[in-house]
């Protein structure tokens, strides 16, 4: 007579099971994680981009406007280019592009103030929060700001202006060029 040998497992047991489903669960979690903290990262970078695009962009623009920097005739020092305004105010009003009938028959203020004031309409459909400031330094040189609200940011940014005109605050990032004209 044959013995039969009852000790031989045969399938899974339920502990190897739950074992499993418990690895394959955190795994998961990471990988869901990972996810949402390149979503948040993306978004972030995606700004500072931005950022770096409209400083650049409004640079290019008072390079193309060199009568704005000194009166040919009186070698005056010119700073049409100056915008302090504060944050809250800047983002709270939009500036009105101003219009002339011809760009060349525009005079070197009237490009400037139409220059800073599509730049900081664009400013604000771009970024969430988006504004800017634009001032002549001690060294002759122009300081540009870009500054934008970001997400899960709390602190202040050591990159904003702080002084003249005030410091945005908590929770705003800013990015800064200095322009020689």
């Amino acid at each position: 007579m044959k013995q039969l040998n009852f000790n031989k497992q045969k399938g899974v047991s339920m502990v190897e099971i739950v074992v499993t489903m418990v690895v394959v669960s955190i795994g998961l979690l990471g990988v869901a994680s990972l996810q949402a903290n390149t979503l948040r990262y993306l978004k972030s970078s995606n700004y500072r981009s931005e950022a770096s695009q409209a400083v650049y962009e409004i640079a290019d623009r008072m390079r193309a406007n060199p009568q704005a920097f000194k009166d040919k005739d009186s070698q005056t020092v010119l700073t049409y280019y100056n915008y302090q305004t504060a944050y809250s105010t800047t983002i709270a009003s939009v500036p009105v592009v101003p219009t002339c009938a011809v760009i060349t028959a525009c005079t070197a203020q009237e490009v400037a103030n139409k220059d800073i004031a599509e730049w900081l309409k664009n400013l604000g459909i771009r970024m969430n929060g988006g504004a800017g400031n634009i001032f002549k330094n001690t060294a002759g040189d122009y300081d540009i700001y870009v500054m934008w609200k970001e997400v899960n940011f709390t602190t202040l940014d050591p990159s904003c202006p702080n002084g003249n005109p005030p410091s945005p605050g908590a929770g705003i990032r800013c990015i800064k060029l200095s322009m020689t004209p």
